[in-house]
Formats: structure tokens, C-alpha cells, sequence
């Protein structure tokens, strides 16, 4: 993701640089509407969903309350930049908080996205919720010309006697931030507790010299080795300056942690100065970030959940509990425009509550060497998503190196309606998303057409939504219809496939959106798995299906681009015939998959997972490393937003970040991830720079990947245990010499 940022208001733009000097400013001020008078009272009318009182209205629990008013803008959503705030006079009678959504057309199912929660503290007073409502998260509610909100209380009815539109001010998004992380802790608390032997697994401080009488210890640690709330300053790790290098063109992150020495630390805040040259010239920016440790399904057998670093929250003060510490989080990125190389000195400032300041010195050191970009590179990356995601998601995931998005059909489709004999889709929202995604850099849409195949034919999703819309089937009578001839797609079904796929891509080439990589639906390689069935049926009946999907996909357009997500090596190869694009999270089941790959005349790509508790480490060797050491062209995460909003105590959560109204919150994982692709663009770029010399480097490269294999046969399969807590870093650090290697061999080069 390349960078995108957002000026807000003149007071906003003064606080933040007090917070992080320089930071990287934000392309669009959020501003209320042109033309619309504000404030503006809104008016609900009874329905199922609300109930009239002598107050005002009682939103029914368990229904979803519409609060809608007409569009005042033309087009599909409003101008770039725009923002009103939904104000909600409330009492606070429920215990779970209540969730306001808008009318995005992003989200699955009745496209709607999640805004803000408030409320659940139960206390039965009177209070106002501001809910914030960004352009790119505003479509026009196309059948009725306007805006819609949705509000659902899910354990109590929520009396209501103002509503209004009003406009955004100066502290919306701290106050925004504060909200969500303190909603959070609370409902996760009510459900949850750590178990006091967690703590037992504390690190002992290990504190030196002046720092062993200090309240207040930083800390620097290797941003792969995340601080927990157990964790403690180690032998080495009070030492300053803190030093960084980065090539002319990258971000790099420091993590620091903030130890409370035997008593509590209030207020603490964390302020970075200005990186510049000389003659005062700004090379590079920052941005400091501050970890929320929310509760996670604990990975060790001992215990429930545990505290993790999940998010990382623009900077805020915090408080560190006696003999515990906190996560700080800076991001560094270089100006490619004045990153003249040379070493820069500055200083990180730590404030606390009654103590003095203590300042913390930073070298950065500016390479003589611009790495390529992912698209100059020709690699892809790009993570699973729920639906579709706002601009300003999109801009975010630019700066982390993403420039693919994967969508499955099950989530989000051009929708179908009968047009006589035929049908008709509609593609307005997909157009509208496809403009905002081409103008933030991205090139390639990996769009699943159905899903796991366990599930067939229910999740055969393109499949079932021409049987429901065109043919009029329930589901009941598709699945009989699949079932029929389980080893093809139904005749019936066959050719409107056929004529999907013409239309489709038609109107992809004539607007103008990103290439459609087209996958009939995922992991068919399954089909092997003998043990498993589908009803009386085995799991064998998924290969011909696939492969008719695909042909039909052919019909539909001779010039698709056709792929599939590979589970086995054994049964995967069986449908290299048939695709453009072989992705794969199998190769270490054949080593030699990638080049049987290449030889047929395919494209080799690789996936991988992560969840809520991925740490940084692990998305750094497999995206820079493993997959560089097959040669893979681009990246598939599953998946980058799909779990349950913030709180993931709640369902199977696979996430890395988190979009609010105002930006997005990077799990470390993310952080992880850029780094990771990172280090693909220094190694696409090692390699062409010796092209271009005309240097050999198949031995450097060769000795790098027998340490890269090496690295994964320790790491396959291996857990982490009460014994082994504090030794999942150890590894890791091997990744900083190979960096090391790629960047002395490119400067020896050039």
C-alpha cells in the first residue's frame, strides 16, 4: 500500500504533530458537505424495528432500527472528503453496545459496514453517541435516493429522543479511538480473565547502571520479538542510540517498550523529533503507534485467553501498570524526494505523569540505493477480504505493499435480476469500488466464484445464485439439480456460466477495471482426501467439476485469466492443464512444484494464513523469504479482514487489520507483512541491478535459500509452550544478516 494520509482540521493537524513530529500528512481533510445546512434533525417514523414513547422512540432488541434522509449529493457516493456525523441522544439501558452501520454497498450480504459501537455501560442516564460517516463508506441507497444508517441492539431496547446530522469536529478520532479500545476491554473482561499463572511467566528485568533507579525504563527489543505485558528489559536492550537503515525509497519500524520499575507509570506519552539534513531539509517521516493489548484464544494449552499486542493505535497516553510494560510502535519512512544518503541523527521523547523527560536518541542511516516497487518488481500481493473495502483502506494497504485484492462471489457480486429470456447484472457498485482500487495503485482482483468445496454444491456460489436468480430454484431444489451429475455443472446452469463470463469480462475491458483473476472456487486439490465425503458422494467429484467450471470459464472468454488455489501437490498437479495460474500452499510437499510449474507454461504464486495472534516474524520469513525462495510472482493472505470487527473473543477470526472511519489499525502481523515484501523488492532488486552488470549471483543466492529451507524445516510444526515462551525470537534474528547480505551485495554492485 502505497502511502495515503488525511489533513484534518487546523487543531487536529497541531495535535498530531505534538504527538509525532513529523508525521506523514493525510491527502483529505474530512470536512462537512458543501451545501448542506448543519445541524440537521432527523425524523423516525414507527415500524417494526421502533416503537413510539413518551420520550421519543425505543429501538426493538434484535431488530434493525433504518435511519435514513435524503442524498444530498449526485453520483453514487459523496465528494472525496466529505464526512457527517450521526448524533444519537440515547440512554444507556443495554449491557452489550450497540452497533450503528451505514449503507456502503462494501459489505457482504445487505452491504452493509460496521461504523462505531457505543453504549452497553447499562447505567440507564441519558448520553450522546457520535458516529461518523466518511464518503467512501456512504452509497447512495440506490432504490430510495438516500443515505441509510442501521442500528442493532442485540440484548435490550435502546430509547432514543434525538437524532441528528451534525458536523465532524477536531476530536472526533481520538475520541473515536478511545471508545472502541475501552468497548473493547470491557465486553471482553465481562466475558473473560486472565489466569493469574500468566504472570508467572514474566520475564525477570535484567536493568543496569542509572536505568536501575529509574521508575521509567525504555527499552529497545527487535520489532520481530513482540513486548507483552510479561515482558522486561534484557542485558543489552537499555542501550542507546538506536540505530536504522533504509534505502531511499522504504518504511522501517522500531519498537520500544516502556518498563514501569516498581511503581505504576500514568499519562505516558511517546513524541518523536524531526529527521532532517543539515540544512533543514525533512528526509524522512514517522509515525508513532501504541499497542492495545486485547484478550485472544490463548495459544498455549495452559490457559484461556492471554493478552496480545493486536492493534497498534495512532499514539495516545497510557498508563503501565508496576513492573509491566507496553509496546510502542514507530514507523519510519524515508522522502524519496530529499532521502540524500548519509546518517541522520534525532530523538524519541518519553514523558510520564510527575516524571521528568527522557529522551532517547535515533540514527537513521539513508542507503545509497532505491529499491524497486511491487509493480517495477512484478510481484502481487494481496489479502482475502470479506466484501469490498473503503478508499481509504485501499490507499492504507498501498503503503503495506499490497496492490491485489482477493473478493470471493459468496461476498460481494455485481447483482442479478431476470431481463427476460436472459438476465441482466448490474454493476454500479462494482464500477464505483473499481475506480476508487485503480486510483490507489492496485493492478489485480483474485475473485473466488465459489468456496470450500466440503460444502458442495451449497457452496458452489455462482452457481447457486443463477439457479435463485435467473431460474428461480430454492435451495433445496439447486442442490438437486447439482446433485444430478455431480461430476459437471448442470447444462442448465452450464451456459449461463458461459454467458456470465462473456459479460462480465466485456465490461471489465471497456471500464477500465483491474484484471480479473478468475478461480471457480477454492482449494480443489481436496479432492484427494478420501477420507472426507459429500453426503454419499466422495470428495473425487470436485476434480471434474472444477475442471468443467474452468473450460466453461474459457467459453465465456477465450482471453480469461484462470487460477486455483492448490492444497496438495499430489492431485494439485492434475489441474495445471487447465489454469494461468497455479497458487499454491503445498510446495513444501515437492520442492520441485515450482519449476514442473513454470515448465508447463504457468504462473507459480503461493498462499498463506495468519489469524489475530499472527506475530511479525512469521510474515517476514514466508512473504520475503520462503516464497522468494521459489520464485513465486505474488502472495495470497488468508485473509486480511475477516473475523468479528474488533473484538475477537467472538467466532474464528483470520485478520490483520482494522478500518475505522478515520484510517486503519495495523495488526503487527501487518507490519510483518510490508517488511516481508520489503525484502522481496530488495532481492527482485539485487537481482536485476546484477543483470544489468552482468554478475553471477546464482551462489550468493543459492546459499541464501539452503538457509532459508533450513529455517522452515525448524519452524514447520513447531508450538509454542510454557518452556519455549521466550524463545521464539532466536530464529527470527537469522532474518536481519540475510537483509544484511542483500544490501551489502546490491551496494557492492552498484
Amino acid at each position: 500500500m502505497k502511502k495515503t494520509v488525511f489533513l484534518f482540521f487546523s487543531l487536529f493537524v497541531i495535535l498530531a504533530l505534538v504527538a509525532c513530529a513529523p508525521q506523514e500528512k493525510k491527502d483529505i481533510a474530512y470536512k462537512a458537505p458543501a451545501g448542506l445546512e448543519l445541524p440537521l434533525e432527523l425524523k423516525l417514523t414507527s415500524s417494526e424495528a421502533w416503537r413510539e414513547t413518551d420520550e421519543g422512540f425505543a429501538l426493538v432488541k434484535e431488530t434493525a432500527g433504518i435511519i435514513e434522509y435524503p442524498a444530498w449529493w449526485t453520483g453514487t457516493r459523496p465528494p472525496q472528503g466529505e464526512m457527517v456525523v450521526l448524533e444519537i441522544d440515547y440512554r444507556d439501558d443495554v449491557s452489550v453496545p450497540v452497533r450503528a452501520e451505514i449503507y456502503s454497498g462494501l459489505g457482504s450480504g445487505e452491504r452493509f459496514s460496521e461504523l462505531h459501537r457505543f453504549g452497553g455501560l447499562c447505567d440507564s442516564s441519558w448520553k450522546t453517541a457520535r458516529i461518523p460517516c466518511p464518503w467512501d463508506l456512504t452509497l447512495l441507497y440506490l432504490s430510495a435516493g438516500t443515505i441509510r444508517f442501521r442500528l442493532i441492539s442485540s440484548d435490550a431496547d435502546l430509547a432514543v429522543r434525538r437524532l441528528r446530522l451534525v458536523e465532524p469536529r477536531a476530536d472526533d478520532e481520538r475520541r473515536y479511538n478511545s471508545e472502541t479500545r475501552a468497548w473493547v476491554s470491557r465486553v471482553q473482561q465481562a466475558r473473560a480473565q486472565i489466569d493469574s499463572n500468566y504472570y508467572k511467566l514474566a520475564q525477570r528485568p535484567i536493568i543496569s547502571g542509572n536505568w536501575a533507579q529509574s521508575p521509567l525504563v525504555p527499552y529497545r527489543r527487535n520489532w520481530m520479538d513482540l513486548i507483552l505485558p510479561i515482558s522486561a528489559p534484557q542485558a543489552g536492550e537499555t542501550d542507546f542510540p538506536i540505530s536504522v537503515r533504509m534505502a531511499a525509497n522504504e518504511y522501517e519500524p522500531v519498537q520500544i517498550g516502556i518498563y514501569a520499575n516498581q511503581e505504576e507509570l500514568s499519562g505516558v506519552e511517546v513524541t518523536m523529533d524531526p529527521i532532517r539534513g543539515s540544512n533543514g531539509t525533512e528526509v524522512a517521516t514517522c509515525c508513532v503507534r501504541v499497542a492495545e493489548y486485547s484478550l485472544v484464544k490463548s495459544q498455549l494449552e495452559s490457559f484461556e485467553v492471554e493478552p496480545f499486542t493486536q492493534r497498534l493505535w495512532p499514539v495516545y497516553p497510557f498508563d503501565v501498570p508496576a513492573g509491566r510494560s507496553h509496546l510502542v510502535w514507530i514507523e519510519l519512512k524515508t522522502l524519496e524526494k530529499n532521502a540524500q544518503a548519509g546518517t541522520y541523527n534525532t530523538t524519541i521523547r518519553v514523558r510520564a505523569s510527575g516524571l521528568e523527560e527522557i529522551s532517547i536518541p535515533l540514527n537513521v542511516e539513508i542507503l545509497p540505493c532505491r529499491m524497486l516497487t511491487m509493480d517495477e518488481a512484478d510481484l502481487k500481493l494481496g489479502g482475502h477480504t470479506i466484501g469490498l473495502v473503503p478508499d481509504h483502506d485501499l490507499a492504507f494497504q498501498r503503503k503495506y505493499n499490497h496492490n491485489m485484492v482477493d473478493l470471493w462471489y459468496g461476498g460481494i457480486h455485481p447483482e442479478l435480476s431476470i431481463e427476460g429470456d436472459s438476465f441482466s447484472i448490474d454493476f454500479r457498485i462494482m464500477d464505483d469500488w473499481m475506480e476508487s482500487a485503480r486510483r490507489q495503485g492496485f493492478t489485480d482482483v483474485y475473485y473466488f466464484l465459489g468456496g470450500d468445496p466440503y460444502g458442495f454444491p451449497m457452496t458452489m456460489d455462482l452457481e447457486r445464485d443463477l439457479a435463485k436468480k435467473v431460474l428461480g430454484l430454492d435451495d433445496e431444489a439447486f442442490r438437486a439439480m447439482a446433485m444430478e451429475n455431480p461430476d459437471s455443472v448442470h447444462p442448465e446452469i452450464a451456459s449461463l456460466i458461459v454467458e456470465w463470463t462473456r459479460r462480465i469480462s466485456e465490461h471489465a475491458r471497456t471500464h477500465n477495471w483491474l484484471r480479473l483473476v478468475l478461480s471457480p472456487f477454492d482449494e480443489p486439490a481436496k479432492w484427494i482426501q478420501t477420507h472426507r465425503k459429500i453426503g454419499d458422494l466422495p470428495l473425487a467429484l470436485i476434480k471434474p467439476h472444477f475442471i468443467h467450471w474452468a473450460q466453461l470459464l474459457r467459453e465465456g472468454d477465450p482471453q480469461a485469466t484462470i487460477a486455483a488455489d492448490i492444497h496438495h501437490y499430489h492431485g494439485g498437479m492434475d489441474f495445471v492443464p487447465y489454469l494461468d495460474i497455479f497458487c499454491t500452499n503445498a510446495t513444501h510437499e515437492n520442492l520441485d512444484m515450482p519449476d514442473e510449474v513454470r515448465s508447463a507454461g504457468k504462473v507459480f504464486w503461493e498462499f498463506g494464513g495468519t489469524n489475530d495472534r499472527g506475530t511479525p516474524d512469521r510474515a517476514r520469513y514466508v512473504l520475503g523469504f520462503y516464497f522468494a525462495a521459489h520464485d513465486s510472482r505474488a502472495a495470497q493472505l488468508w485473509a486480511y479482514n475477516w473475523g468479528e470487527r474488533f473484538d475477537t473473543l467472538e467466532g474464528n477470526n483470520w485478520l490483520y487489520a482494522w478500518y475505522t472511519p478515520f484510517d486503519v489499525i495495523p495488526h503487527p502481523y501487518m507490519e510483518g507483512v510490508r517488511e516481508g515484501m520489503d525484502e522481496r523488492r530488495l532481492l527482485e532488486t539485487l537481482k536485476r541491478e546484477a543483470d544489468e552488470k552482468n554478475v553471477d549471483i546464482s551462489a550468493f543466492l543459492d546459499s541464501l535459500f539452503e538457509e532459508v529451507a533450513s529455517m522452515e524445516s525448524r519452524l514447520r510444526g513447531r508450538k509454542v509452550t510454557e518452556e519455549n515462551f521466550w524463545a521464539r525470537a532466536r530464529d527470527a534474528e537469522v532474518m536481519d544478516s540475510w537483509h544484511d547480505h542483500m544490501v551489502e551485495k546490491l551496494l557492492s554492485l552498484q
